[in-house]
């Protein structure tokens, strides 16, 4: 090799040595540039946040008892995940259900005789292991249900139910009560009194039946209702029950429950229509007894009759 091609070699060997030092002595740089936000992302997000039809809370009520709080978009009931939420709350082992219809405390009688009436049927519920479901609001059997350690669900559309406060003066009628195990509040559009009447019966179904009667092919648990009839958006609710064949106990204590059970002339004609359905699973009771009360709940439970018993 000639010397010119060796002296050109070596200038070269030496600029790269020079570009080295240089790179070594220049500070290290960390890429700080956020990308832009992909619109996709949070249009994603915004539509979980839409699709998300149920969700549950832990709510104390003030001085009381913890209790879940179940907030549901019941827009479509076919795709709704009932066994998902009983799943989550671990209440799919298939339990009976006694269902309250139209049961209100009498906040202008607070002494009405129904005390020991609610006894006779907390103390049935016990003994069968059965839920307990009413409207969420004060109704009596909130006591008595928690001296017996029952599992009490309350139903009742968001709008109309007031949250419990500190301190208060005085209980509201539309109030949510102390002494529920679970809440479920019912949201949504074109929502109002009356609307959660579907929902009930399709939660009194969903418990009964249970994974081990669904997966199993077993014939599920009975479904009991009692009707009180202390307002008149229940109508819808009892039409239902009629509908799913679900035996229904008239208690004595409304005008339209005293008409019906009295064979009168029922003044509502609404109610008469549904009172007088030839599908209807009635039985009334003449009176408010604990032991009497408590025998019937024993007995539909157990037993469910193959024909409507008017009489």
């Amino acid at each position: 090799m000639s010397e010119q091609g060796e002296q050109q070699q070596g200038d070269e060997l030496q600029e790269d040595e020079q570009q080295q030092q240089q790179q070594d002595q220049q500070p290290f740089q960390i890429d700080t540039q956020i990308p832009p936000e992909d619109a996709n992302v949070f249009m994603t997000q915004q539509k979980l946040e839409q699709n998300q039809v149920w969700k549950c809370f832990d709510f104390l009520f003030p001085a009381g008892k913890l209790a879940k709080l179940i907030k549901v978009n019941y827009t479509q009931p076919k795709t709704f995940p009932m066994t998902e939420i009983l799943t989550k709350l671990k209440l799919d082992d298939g339990l009976p259900v006694v269902n309250f219809i139209g049961c209100r405390h009498n906040f202008d009688n607070p002494n009405s005789n129904r005390g020991k009436f609610y006894a006779g049927i907390a103390r049935a519920c016990h003994n069968t292991d059965a839920v307990i479901i009413d409207n969420g609001i004060t109704t009596g059997i909130e006591k008595f249900s928690l001296r017996r350690n029952c599992t009490l669900i309350g139903v009742a559309p968001e709008q109309i139910v007031s949250y419990p406060k500190l301190n208060p003066t005085k209980i509201e009628k539309n109030e949510l009560s102390n002494g529920h195990t679970h809440i479920f509040l019912i949201g949504g559009e074109n929502v109002h009194l009356g609307t959660e009447a579907l929902f009930k019966i399709n939660l009194c179904k969903a418990i009964a039946t249970g994974k081990i009667s669904k997966t199993q092919g077993r014939p599920r648990c009975k479904i009991v209702n009692i009707l009180f009839a202390d307002s008149n958006d229940c109508f819808d609710e009892i039409r239902e029950a009629i509908i799913n064949k679900l035996p229904i106990i008239v208690v004595r204590g409304s005008h339209l429950c005293n008409q019906f059970i009295d064979q009168e002339k029922i003044l509502d004609a609404e109610f008469e229509d549904i009172m007088t359905d030839k599908d209807g699973f009635f039985f009334p009771l003449k009176k408010l007894d604990s032991e009497v009360i408590a025998q019937m709940v024993h007995y539909l439970l157990t037993y469910t009759p193959q024909k409507p018993k008017q009489q």
